[in-house]
């Protein structure tokens, strides 16, 4: 077997890219558009279609086993998406590798040709083979989505909440790394498996073992290959970007800057989805460099050279199809350019608090953030022992109380008696009556999140409505809960409140009566919140606590951001839409091309 150090193989690699640069755009980037443009918005419209059959409004680990029960068919259905979804991955991965070996190799194959040898590599690809292939990826996923990703994929992630709850804790801090570190090992060790099994037809017992074999004491090889390769692709995207940012600097102190503007979100844009299909390729060869078996010099993995007609072809066919469509995007360019594309969200301060500038869900630190003229301050309430609110996040009082006591064992007196200690601060922990009244006294509206625990009545939402809706209506306060039952019943019953449904993850979208939906960031897309749109219901991401984020989350529209960093989050939204600069448009724009959103 062959094996060649990592920057020779990242050199060599490079050098039949670029000779072949046509044929590889082709081949990656015409399997993501239809991917991205066919695949995945049929997906979206079958479980849209498959809910509203089912009379199922939401899909969450909240209702999985209602589900179960009630609505089989639905979970039925849903699982045979989730196949041809697992299915399409599969496809996709086994095609790329084809498309690749074959122009690598000089065996150039036809679209046609190459689809009929995938789908027959699929028909023959065992049970154990898909299992195999999900658990590969969830291996690899952490490292391998830097390099290839797809919008099918791009939904395997954890959310940022939970990576943050557990890197918080020691103990789960380092079992998350040991996780990372045994999962950079297998998937290196196991790089050989999908080649052997997608290309040669192996079992998938047979390809595990084969590939244990042939990684044995090459860890590091591979390794740095992929390190060098990730390397050198954020400093190309890094000098690229760099350039563009600094020559729009300068333009802009000239009368030209709108057309030096489109120019250079033109050249971005292009430039990064062909920086995408030579990042996928690549990686595509580390994967393959494991499988070269038949070759005797390494100079013969890269020997292969089209016809110059052939490449000429070639190049200029995909100068002409990219030229088209990129063209097609300069009159959004223009629309974004003039401010026009991006939202302007509400801006909502999450537990009250801004960079820690008092105790979460107390009235000091809430009048404090008010001064600053957040949209919303967002708090949290939980019913007590004897059935009245108190604001409080957490269900026990361990955190911020040093009482290992759990709030719905206390009265609302027992609990307002109690000190809670942050961010160098104390406060008494109020009752949702004494925080609405301060807040309505301050002209501050709330964005109200009803928490459940063991103190719940079954008449909650009653005994919240009856008491607090005339003042939260008048006030125009705002609720949203994670309890679909409390959601649906104040909706129901009061249709004139205004609630949001929090959702941690966007796996399907709902159907159901809330104003609005609470989603966290990480999984949110443009295509939930046009979603959205469409049924007139608004969009809070959360939480929202720097630059970047903030800037994804006004390109693809959210209507509100929920934050720990108020004054940063408005500082931004400023400085994006009060005429700014052509450069910090370019900028923000940048955050937004990262290589895993260019699929999505």
């Amino acid at each position: 077997m062959i094996f060649m150090r990592p920057w020779a193989f990242w050199r060599d690699a490079n050098h039949h890219f670029f000779n072949h640069w046509g044929s590889y755009v082709t081949l990656v980037f015409l399997t993501n558009l239809v991917v991205s443009y066919i695949a995945v918005p049929v997906f979206t419209w079958l479980t849209s279609a498959l809910m509203r059959w089912q009379n199922v409004p939401y899909v969450s680990y909240t209702n999985i086993g209602s589900l179960v029960i009630k609505h089989p068919l639905a979970i039925l259905g849903l699982v045979v998406i989730l196949l041809a979804i697992v299915t399409l991955i599969y496809w996709q991965f086994a095609y790329l590798l084809l498309g690749i070996t074959n122009i690598r190799h000089g065996r150039p194959q036809t679209a046609l040709s190459m689809l009929g040898d995938t789908v027959r590599s699929i028909a023959g690809a065992s049970p154990s083979t898909f299992l195999f292939f999900i658990g590969y990826f969830v291996i690899i996923m952490p490292f391998g989505s830097e390099l290839f990703t797809t919008p099918l994929l791009n939904k395997a992630k954890i959310p940022a909440f939970i990576v943050s709850y557990l890197m918080a804790n020691n103990v789960f801090a380092v079992l998350l790394g040991i996780f990372y570190v045994g999962a950079a090992y297998l998937g290196i060790r196991l790089i050989a498996v999908l080649p052997l099994m997608m290309i040669d037809h192996y079992h998938s017992r047979d390809a595990i073992r084969l590939s244990w074999q042939r990684t044995r004491g090459h860890f590091w090889n591979y390794f740095l290959k992929i390190i060098v390769t990730l390397v050198m692709v954020s400093i190309a995207v890094a000098i690229i970007y760099a350039i563009l940012y600094v020559g729009q600097v300068l333009f802009d102190k000239t009368g030209v800057a709108l057309v030096a503007a489109t120019i250079n979100l033109f050249l971005m844009e292009v430039i990064t989805e062909f920086i995408v299909c030579y990042a996928t390729v690549i990686f595509m060869m580390v994967i393959l460099s494991s499988h070269d078996t038949h070759h005797p010099t390494p100079s013969m993995l890269f020997s292969f050279r089209e016809p110059a007609k052939t490449r000429l072809r070639t190049r200029v066919l995909i100068i002409s199809g990219l030229t088209v469509i990129s063209a097609a995007l300069v009159g959004f360019n223009l629309i974004y350019l003039n401010g026009l594309a991006m939202s302007k969200p509400l801006t909502i301060a999450h537990r009250g608090v801004d960079n820690g500038n008092g105790v979460q869900n107390t009235i000091p630190a809430m009048v404090k953030t008010s001064r600053e003229k957040p949209d919303y301050v967002e708090m949290d309430i939980r019913m007590t022992k004897d059935h009245q609110f108190v604001v409080m996040h957490d269900g026990n009082l361990k955190n911020l109380a040093g009482i290992n006591r759990k709030v719905s064992s206390m009265t609302l007196k027992q609990l307002t008696n109690v000190t809670v200690t942050e961010n160098g601060y104390q406060a008494k922990i109020p009752s949702f009556n004494q925080y609405l009244n301060s807040a309505i006294q301050h002209h501050q509206k709330l964005l109200i999140e009803i928490k459940t625990g063991g103190a719940d009545t079954k008449d909650l939402p009653e005994r919240f409505y009856r008491e607090f809706g005339s003042r939260i209506l008048a006030n125009h306060e705002q609720v949203h809960t994670l309890s679909y039952t409390i959601m649906n019943r104040l909706k129901q019953e009061h249709p004139d409140l205004f609630v949001s449904y929090i959702m941690p993850y966007n796996l399907t979208f709902p159907h159901t009566r809330a104003n609005a939906y609470t989603m966290e960031a990480t999984t949110l897309n443009d295509t939930f919140i046009e979603q959205a749109d469409q049924e007139h219901k608004k969009v809070y991401a959360w939480d929202i606590d720097d630059v970047t984020t903030m800037d994804q989350m006004m390109f693809i529209g959210a209507n509100g951001v929920i934050t720990n960093n108020l004054h940063l989050i408005q500082q931004e939204i400023k400085d994006n839409t009060d005429h700014p600069s052509y450069a910090n448009l370019l900028l923000t724009f940048m955050n937004d091309l990262s290589l895993e959103t260019q699929t999505q």
